[in-house]
């Protein structure tokens, strides 16, 4: 009994130790999710090594032994383990949002280091060299970083200004872009009404001016350019600001006022017969005095310096060949609609989200949100995530669904507006903003185009033209119907079978005939109720496996 009792006690002291050290590995890191728990814990003496992760990422599981390894052989009670969770810690938000293992190196309140990737080898070599370094800084041979924990490290900076020059040069990419894609779409037009208007140029006089017609007719007809038409008009606040964008000077907000209230009077000016030059520039020379010498022109007042009144300008005259055609469709639009199609319509600058095609309701769902609806200018579904050749499947999620096969490789791009054609044309507040939405962002697309010019070169290859065009469908012409004439029925027939036997044989021929139809209708349930189990099985409604 005594033997029995003894081993009793070694199993309850085993046990109790067994349990001694579980609850060491529980209290091994330290969890930290607000900053409070941050605060506290950053207040410790000794080296402390924190696992900075997000919330839908988690902590690094893999370096967990290898930590428990070094602390039992090398740190001690001088090293302390953490792991922080970054959504809900203010000094940690630079680390939100990703998910490479991040780990941070702190004592004294102080940021010593910042070690990126579950590189282990790495990880034990840092640790040991921040331990001898604490020990140096105790007896008084070194001096700790001064760097706060919110603060970047070397390495860390050197990233953020690698990062800032590629954005920068991608905004620069993208600024041109839209220069050189704004002056292609003004070349096309000024070329397109130079066939029809060459020898015209429109002119505008502001409200104040309109008494002084007279002065302005004969200057002009001084250099062979007479006033063929003229009409007040009153341009409103969208034409002022229209043509506020090829004069600065009518953007100031007291003339955009002036305009939008009080009729101006739009004049139509054209060239004599018998004259030569451009009527642009004799237009410009008679208003302006533009072709003279300096000398010349700085001893004579024109008439655009006498027409200025109370710091607003008295007449607008198109400077070159791509204002006159802009004057030309906002002041006479129903004369340049009579011979030439209206200005096309473009697309503002825009990018390309590719998802899952498993992720095909998120997607949708979210993109049904106001502020990001207007943004969604096409969707496509395609065979795989090749962006050099896309193979589409479907354009809208109903012909999508109606496939019945799918796979997981399959995918849905979206193309999403990032900015407007003209700015200062646009309510600021239907201005988008730039970069790809947060709603969609955090579903996380498979591909983003890292800038505007990308994802134009993209979505020219997903959505070529046409693609929104309804599709015409065209039904075959059905083959005519023959006519079933009566079958005769012959003497020997009726002497062949009686009636009675007849009607027997017509019975059982009916009856066969519905036996063999009863049989079709199973074969083909059978056949459907096979197809509705392929059909049921859409691998494009989970996440590929692992």
């Amino acid at each position: 009994m005594a033997l029995t009792a003894a081993y009793a006690h070694a199993a309850a002291a085993a046990a109790a130790a067994g349990a001694g050290k579980k609850a060491a590995q529980v209290q091994l890191q330290s969890e930290l999710n607000t900053d409070d728990e941050w605060n506290k814990f950053v207040a410790k003496d000794g080296l402390l090594v924190i696992d900075v992760y997000s919330e839908w990422c988690g902590p690094c599981i893999g370096m967990v032994g290898n930590l428990k390894k070094i602390k039992v052989e090398l740190g001690g009670d001088n090293l302390h383990l953490a792991v922080a969770k970054s959504d809900h810690i203010e000094c940690l938000k630079r680390f939100r949002k990703r998910s490479e293992p991040t780990w941070m190196f702190l004592a004294g309140g102080q940021l010593l280091n910042v070690v990126f990737g579950a590189d282990a080898p790495r990880l034990t070599r840092t640790i040991e060299q921040e331990l001898k370094n604490e020990e140096q800084v105790k007896k008084g041979e070194r001096e700790r970083p001064k760097r706060l924990p919110h603060e970047l490290t070397t390495p860390e900076q050197e990233v953020a200004t690698a990062q800032e020059k590629l954005a920068q040069e991608r905004r620069q990419r993208e600024v041109e872009a839209v220069e050189a894609n704004h002056l292609a779409r003004r070349e096309a037009r000024a070329k397109r009404l130079e066939a029809y208007f060459n020898d015209i140029c429109p002119a505008l006089m502001t409200p104040h001016a309109q008494k002084n017609l007279r002065r302005v007719a004969e200057a002009l007809d001084a250099q062979g350019v007479i006033v063929a038409d003229k009409c007040p008009w009153v341009l409103g606040k969208d034409g002022a600001k229209r043509l506020a964008l090829e004069d600065p000077e009518f953007g100031e907000e007291h003339v955009v006022a002036v305009l939008a209230d009080r009729p101006a009077l739009i004049l139509l000016l054209k060239k004599a017969p018998e004259k030569e030059g451009c009527v642009i520039e004799l237009t410009r020379l008679a208003m302006y005095g533009d072709g003279l010498p300096e000398e010349e022109r700085s001893s004579k007042k024109f008439p655009a310096e006498e027409l200025r009144l109370d710091n607003i300008p008295g007449i607008f005259v198109p400077a070159d060949r791509h204002q006159r055609a802009a004057a030309l469709d906002l002041l006479f639009p129903k004369m340049v609609g009579a011979v030439v199609e209206p200005p096309p319509t473009f697309e503002p600058p825009h990018i390309a989200m590719m998802f899952g095609a498993w992720q095909r309701r998120s997607v949708l769902e979210a993109a049904e949100a106001p502020h990001i609806k207007k943004r969604i200018l096409r969707y496509g579904f395609f065979a795989d995530a090749n962006i050099e050749e896309p193979k589409l499947l479907a354009k809208n999620i109903e012909k999508y669904e109606e496939r019945p096969e799918k796979d997981y490789c399959e995918t849905i791009v979206v193309m999403i507006a990032v900015g407007v054609c003209e700015p200062a044309l646009a309510d600021p507040q239907d201005i988008p903003p730039p970069g790809a939405p947060a709603a969609l962002a955090e579903l996380g697309p498979l591909r983003v185009s890292p800038d505007a010019v990308s994802g134009e070169q993209e979505c020219r290859r997903f959505f070529p033209p046409g693609y929104s065009e309804p599709e015409v469908k065209y039904r075959p012409k059905g083959k005519k119907k023959k006519k079933k004439r009566p079958k005769e029925d012959t003497v020997e027939s009726q002497s062949e079978a009686p009636p009675a036997e007849a009607s027997e044989a017509e019975a059982n021929g009916e009856a066969d005939s519905v036996a063999e139809d009863e049989d079709e209708t199973i074969g083909e349930g059978e056949e459907n109720g096979e197809s509705d189990e392929a059909q049921a099985v859409d691998k494009a409604t989970s996440p590929p496996p692992a």
